[in-house]
C-alpha cells in the first residue's frame, strides 16, 4: 500500500540517500528536500517531490519515482506538495520539461504552458539561455 507524507526530521535522511542514487542529481539543497512529499510502499521510498520558493512561486524540483507508482498515486503525490505550497502562501508550482514525457505528465497533472517570452531567469529571458528549448507549465493553486 502506497503511503504519501511530507518530509520530516525523521524522514529527512532517507530522503536524501533516496535521491542520491539518482544519478542526475549532483547536489542536494536541504532547503528544498525540507519542502518535499514522500510516497513509500511499505518502509520503502519509491518517489519523491519537491519545490523551491520564488516569491509566490514554487519551482518543482527532485522529482523522481519509481515506474511502481501509478497516474492515481503521482496525482496523490502532487496533491499533497500543493496542499505544503498553500500552506507557505504559494499561489503556483512551474516545473520544466525537456523531454516530451515529462512535458505529457505534468499536463496530465493539470499543467498548462507558459510562455517564454514572459520567464526570466537571473533578468535575463529564458529563450536567451541555456533553457530556451525546454517547456514551461504552470499550475495554478488558488
Amino acid at each position: 500500500m502506497i503511503r504519501i507524507e511530507n518530509v520530516n526530521s525523521d524522514s529527512f535522511n532517507s530522503a536524501v540517500e533516496f535521491l542520491g542514487s539518482v544519478p542526475s542529481i549532483d547536489k542536494l539543497e536541504d532547503n528544498i528536500l525540507r519542502n518535499a512529499c514522500i510516497a513509500y510502499d511499505d518502509e520503502k521510498i519509491v518517489g519523491c517531490i519537491s519545490f523551491e520558493e520564488f516569491s509566490d512561486k514554487g519551482l518543482i524540483r527532485y522529482f523522481v519515482f519509481k515506474k511502481v507508482l501509478s497516474l492515481e498515486y503521482l496525482e496523490m503525490l502532487l496533491e499533497s506538495l500543493e496542499k505544503s505550497a498553500r500552506s507557505k502562501g504559494l499561489n503556483s508550482l512551474v516545473c520544466i520539461a525537456e523531454c516530451s514525457q515529462i512535458e505529457e505528465l505534468f499536463q496530465s497533472l493539470g499543467f498548462a504552458y507558459l510562455k517564454q517570452s514572459n520567464i526570466f531567469i537571473n533578468e535575463e529571458n529564458v529563450l536567451n539561455t541555456n533553457f530556451k528549448s525546454a517547456i514551461f507549465l504552470s499550475k495554478n493553486l488558488a
